[in-house]
């Protein structure tokens, strides 16, 4: 009874040592490829993996990591089959099976992508990234309610998932939920305003009759602002309205060159049109100092409202900014650029500098 406890004992240690060696590895490999992906050293990642596929081919971890870096480099094909073997050695890793279903979507294998996401979430239903990724694929597949739930479930997970509020009002435009889709386009514009996809969803929102938001077109450069607002019946600009006109002003004041030309449309009151467009010109020369000193900022102003078209459809705004950048061009004070619009009630007339005329020398006769 003795020998047979003892026996027992031995062979418990002998299991506990092998599983916290298992578990050691484990833990350096886990430190060791979360390094390499968070600052981005794939080939680094894949060299030292590979190592260690070497001497360790059955590790699920070891596995996964290899994959990871492939996928990472553009090697999806390579990278499938360690994917498949890390889920098929540790089938209970959710990532493991996320991961795996992202490599089938690069391999064009839409149906084995969206059963490892299935999995996936099966392991973990708070699996953020699988729920996103489901919901893309079945966006492709047409399958618009499944979608959008997916994204809704994913965006209670993390707020600011870009893809699930970029492809969550792409679904309410295709079912012409209108009302809806105003507001999902601002959700995604209060979080990344910027971008193409930020120039994508502006149209669109704005084909909708809402200017919350706007794309200005400056010199090369489209930038996305939010709208400026000023205080109800007033010239006095909004604190909202400060920090686009601080992007707004960066960027014309980086270009060196250009006049930034405002025009504000008031339906029926051109003296408070005016006054707007002066306290935009004193708040950005305010900030940025050298746009005063070139005079580089020109005003204009209208008492009709504005009238313009987004993506066909014809927009009639009561009242509004525009901005745009034009080359400033010689002898041109007092004149307004081509393209500007209708002829405003007004605009700031720039004086031009005359130049001194050389006094004849009297010629003694």
């Amino acid at each position: 009874m003795v020998r047979f406890a003892a026996t027992l004992a031995g062979l418990v240690f002998l299991f506990s040592g092998c599983a916290v060696k298992e578990f050691g590895s484990n833990l350096k490999y886990n430190i060791k490829g979360e390094y390499y992906l968070q600052e981005k050293k794939y080939a680094g990642g894949r060299q030292s993996f590979l190592k260690a596929l070497q001497e360790d081919p059955a590790n699920a971890q070891v596995n996964y990591y290899y994959g990871r870096f492939l996928l990472a480099e553009g090697e999806a094909k390579t990278a499938l089959p360690y994917l498949e073997k890390a889920a098929q050695y540790n089938p209970g890793e959710s990532d493991y099976h996320f991961w795996l279903g992202t490599a089938y979507g690069e391999n064009g294998l839409p149906k084995q992508e969206r059963a490892s996401y299935r999995t996936a979430l099966r392991l973990d239903p708070e699996h953020g990234q699988a729920l996103t990724a489901l919901g893309n694929n079945l966006l492709r597949a047409g399958e618009l309610d499944q979608s959008y739930n997916l994204y809704r479930k994913a965006l209670h997970i993390w707020p600011e998932d870009p893809q699930a509020l970029y492809n969550r009002a792409v679904i309410l435009r295709k079912l012409g939920r209108e009302p809806e889709e105003k507001v999902a386009w601002r959700e995604y514009l209060d979080s990344y305003p910027a971008g193409r996809f930020a120039l994508i969803a502006t149209d669109r929102l704005n084909s909708l009759g809402d200017s919350s938001y706007r794309n200005y077109q400056l010199g090369a450069r489209t930038l996305t602002l939010s709208e400026i607002s000023f205080m109800p019946l007033s010239a006095e600009l909004s604190p909202a309205a400060r920090p686009s006109l601080d992007l707004l002003g960066a960027a014309v004041a980086n270009m060196n060159k250009g006049e930034l030309h405002i025009i504000v449309y008031q339906q029926n009151n051109g003296q408070l049109a005016r006054k707007r467009a002066i306290a935009i010109r004193h708040y950005l020369e305010r900030k940025f100092p050298q746009l005063k000193t070139h005079k580089r900022i020109r005003l204009s102003w209208f008492d009709v409202p504005e009238e313009r078209t987004v993506l066909g459809k014809k927009l009639v705004l009561s009242e509004s900014v525009q901005f745009f950048l034009a080359d400033k061009v010689k002898g041109s004070a007092g004149k307004r650029p081509a393209g500007a619009g209708k002829e405003p009630i007004g605009y700031d007339k720039v004086k031009a500098e005359k130049k001194p005329v050389a006094k004849k020398k009297a010629v003694k006769k």
